[in-house]
């Protein structure tokens, strides 16, 4: 897992790019969720969660803990990205005051 900061991102004419975060992928599919309630833990299945391609997190707003392999291993924060590696098990935990709101995104490398 790799946590990024959106101001870091490569400049584009056209405002950042993730092209600098992973390059040679693209996006392959994604959205955007907005999760009101306090200690709301994405993908709660039972069992890992994992995804044969990388996995990128855009946090809009709020906060909370990563959660990889059942452990809890970092705090992110409004302003970050999260890049979850192909087969590594990733939850994000709600934990601010604010709803948390993000946007995912799974990549594919370029053909």
């Amino acid at each position: 897992m790799r946590k990024l900061n959106i101001a870091e991102f490569q400049e584009h004419h056209r405002g950042p790019t993730f092209t600098s975060v992973l390059p040679g992928h693209v996006v392959q599919r994604g959205g955007f969720r907005v999760y009101p309630e306090p200690n709301f833990r994405t993908h709660d299945e039972p069992g890992r969660h994992v995804h044969t391609v990388p996995e990128i997190f855009v946090i809009v707003q709020g906060s909370g803990v990563i959660e990889t392999d059942g452990a809890e291993v970092d705090r992110f924060r409004a302003g970050e990205a999260l890049l979850f590696e192909p087969g590594e098990d990733h939850h994000l935990i709600s934990r601010g005051d604010q709803p948390l709101v993000f946007v995912w995104m799974h990549l594919e490398p370029v053909s």
